[in-house]
């Protein structure tokens, strides 16, 4: 009997041992597993953000990628895309804000260059001291990490076009994806807003060799795309509108609807205790929306939709029925400069030639995407 109970006492001793070691096996993987969901993609992020705002889009856009976890800002560029904006102008008190909001500290920033660009492959050193640390803060961000960076633009390319300029090498090795949230689309000539801010900028980073990730803004003005244009292919177009702003933010945190009462008011309180105060009214006015596409396409997410017929946006959702609504298409294009009303404009055209191919350009392809963006829009906001 004796000899029994040993031996039982060494069966239940080995089963311990290997419980323990199955259970650290299991710790050690679920952290493993942790560590490889929790890895951000860094991005370096240019914006013409303002407050007072010149469009308040670029306060949502910010907000955007602060939910957006995928993301990492490492370096965020003040674009002067409006010289006569004072420094103080500049768009660090929405940062402050959304900082306090989160919790987490606002990203390294500097105030890009100030002039436009005198041909596409200017490097600017004779622009003034004080508005050559965004390009600065590019290349050194760019230097130091360890991994290839997503750059992302809504303004102008001027200073992601003169770091591409002094440093090319560093760029093609270090670049991940360029985004370019300008142009009008293969169709010919650029005017659209953040391509007149610097034309040549723009020619030059388009016509780069960069692994561009091509984001026009529209096709014509404030214009949708025509049912016809969406089912023909010729979509370029990554706008599209809020119809009310309020009902947009209606299930946002207090803070958060006051960052946008801050922003779309244009107050002059205090902007930190004003995050505290009751939640003010927000404006039921539309908003015009560009980059929300490009963000979540950056970020790896995709779109679904739920038992309940709305739209939300993740990595993966065994639950939801994924949704195509824009894809990015490989295009060969081709740049000149064309003389309109004694100002140079670009203007592009497909290349059918047989280079390869290092531009991709959005197209949405869904006929209900101005019902879809604000609802998955509306969706990632809540979050903060």
């Amino acid at each position: 009997m004796v000899h029994y109970f040993e031996e039982l006492s060494m069966l239940f001793s080995r089963m311990k041992r290997s419980f323990l070691f199955f259970a650290t096996f299991l710790l050690v993987f679920a952290s493993l597993s942790d560590a490889q969901e929790m890895k951000r993609i860094p991005m370096i992020y240019s914006t013409d953000l303002y407050q007072p705002p010149q469009d308040p889009d670029d306060h949502y856009d910010l907000a955007m990628l602060a939910a957006l976890e995928e993301l990492e800002i490492k370096a965020l560029i003040f674009d002067v895309a409006t010289p006569q904006r004072k420094p103080e102008e500049f768009g660090e008190t929405a940062m402050d804000q959304l900082a306090k909001i989160t919790g987490h500290s606002p990203p390294p920033w500097k105030v890009g260059l100030r002039d436009p660009l005198r041909s596409p492959d200017d490097q600017a050193f004779d622009q003034a001291k004080e508005f050559q640390g965004g390009v600065e803060l590019i290349l050194s961000t760019l230097e130091q990490s360890d991994e290839p960076v997503v750059m992302f633009l809504v303004g102008s390319c001027r200073d992601f076009t003169v770091a591409f300029n002094r440093n090319p090498d560093l760029l093609r090795k270090k670049v991940k994806a360029m985004y370019v949230n300008a142009g009008n689309g293969p169709k010919g000539i650029q005017t659209e807003w953040n391509v007149t801010l610097d034309p040549n900028a723009y020619v030059g980073l388009m016509t780069s060799g960069l692994p561009i990730y091509w984001c026009p803004c529209f096709l014509e003005v404030y214009q949708l795309p025509s049912p016809e244009e969406v089912s023909a292919g010729k979509a370029f177009s990554t706008y599209f509108v809020v119809p009310n702003q309020a009902e947009l933010l209606a299930s946002a945190s207090p803070m958060l609807k006051n960052y946008f009462a801050y922003a779309l008011s244009n107050s002059q309180e205090e902007p930190l205790g004003f995050l505290e105060k009751e939640v003010q009214p927000l404006p039921e006015s539309p908003r015009n929306m560009w980059c929300t596409g490009p963000f979540l396409h950056a970020a790896g997410r995709k779109i679904y939709q739920t038992r309940d017929n709305r739209w939300i946006a993740r990595s993966s959702d065994r639950e939801n029925q994924e949704v195509e609504v824009f894809r990015f298409e490989p295009i060969q294009i081709q740049s000149e400069m064309k003389n309109e009303g004694g100002k140079l404009v670009p203007v592009f055209s497909k290349d059918t030639g047989e280079k390869p191919v290092s531009t991709q350009v959005f197209r949405f392809t869904h006929p209900d995407f101005n019902k879809i963006m604000p609802s998955v829009l509306a969706e990632i906001l809540e979050t903060l």
